[in-house]
């Protein structure tokens, strides 16, 4: 149905004439509306995204020439109220969906539970913003893509996919402190820096725009290799915990937990204790007298002389002071510390 026909709309609050239904029509005055059908609802000459609703009910107590909306979408969907709008009848194929993201917090849903909820939603509409209730499960909707698109709203039907994301799930961040983490990329950053102030960063702000809650671990781990011939060259008290490899290597394996199952409404602060534990982390690991893991012995320097000569610079400069001397001198620095290595091997 095609209308030219302008109609007032009203707007009502949940549980109005005992009813939780978002939209309300007068059979009388849309003899051609039934049960089920799908309604395109928007203002004349609008910039905003038409609405679209289900006929759940008919209500024959309402006003002539009206239409109502639940007031809390009409808000999001920015309708006025007692302004003119365009009602039109779709084809659900026409707005079908392809994908719709719903996201849940503090409550566990298991793959049965999901399966049941996503059943219970085929041949609905839905919007953004959508709070879904269904036996016991609490869900509102966060994004809805058709054809590669965010829409609006539209309609699932059974080749809706529907996904479901925890805004309060237990999160394992394991960072692998590499010997590769103390290299520069071709534009001077560390790859520890893009890793903390890019990946990180941005993770962290994104978590706050989604109103995130997570119970969060943050754990830097590695693996020291050690050019030890045999056991009994460790003291005793380390034996326990030194390993060997296929390849004859013994090695020991370095575990700093920096956040353990917490919760925090500002995570940006973590990323300075991680940057400390950075420095530290040559000195936690025991890395003196061992070979880096991937880094050839004839060729690449020993990061404990690299980090006792940070430790000298730290004393006298501020961090990023360190940071752009370091830089400036780096093909030096690395050069004589290939040679003192190849010097005492």
């Amino acid at each position: 149905m095609k209308a030219n026909k302008s109609y007032k709309l009203v707007v009502h609050k949940k549980g109005f004439g005992g009813s939780d239904d978002e939209l309300m029509m007068n059979p009388k005055v849309f003899p051609q509306v039934k049960l089920g059908d799908i309604v395109e609802i928007a203002h004349p000459n609008d910039e905003y995204s038409p609405l679209l609703l289900q006929v759940k009910s008919l209500k024959e107590d309402l006003q002539k020439e009206t239409i109502s909306v639940d007031q809390t979408v009409a808000q999001a969907f920015k309708l006025r109220a007692y302004q003119d709008v365009i009602i039109n009848i779709v084809d659900p194929k026409d707005v079908t969906l392809d994908l719709v993201e719903l996201t849940f917090k503090d409550q566990y849903i298991g793959r049965g539970d999901m399966w049941r909820l996503k059943k219970s939603l085929v041949s609905t509409c839905a919007y953004v913003t959508q709070k879904v209730e269904f036996a016991g499960i609490r869900a509102q909707t966060s994004e809805l893509w058709v054809k590669g698109e965010k829409v609006t709203c539209g309609y699932i039907s059974e080749d809706t996919r529907v996904v479901f994301r925890s805004t309060s799930a237990m999160v394992y961040i394991f960072i692998q402190m590499s010997c590769e983490m103390w290299d520069f990329d071709i534009y001077g950053d560390l790859y520890f820096e893009k890793a903390v102030n890019g990946f990180l960063s941005d993770l962290f702000a994104k978590w706050k725009e989604k109103n995130c809650s997570h119970e969060v671990t943050v754990v830097l781990f590695s693996r020291t290799f050690y050019s030890a011939k045999s056991l009994e060259e460790f003291p005793e008290i380390q034996r326990a915990s030194v390993r060997q490899d296929h390849e004859g290597r013994y090695y020991e394996d370095f575990y700093r937990v920096v956040a353990q199952n917490e919760r925090r409404d500002e995570w940006m602060s973590l990323l300075i204790t991680i940057k400390k534990l950075f420095i530290q982390y040559p000195v936690l690991v025991r890395l003196k007298g061992a070979v880096p893991q991937h880094f050839s012995r004839a060729v690449c320097p020993d990061i404990s002389v690299l980090f006792c000569l940070f430790q000298s610079l730290i004393s006298t400069t501020s961090t990023v002071t360190l940071i752009v001397r370091v830089r400036c001198q780096w093909s030096l620095l690395q050069e004589w510390v290939c040679s003192r290595w190849t010097a005492c091997s």
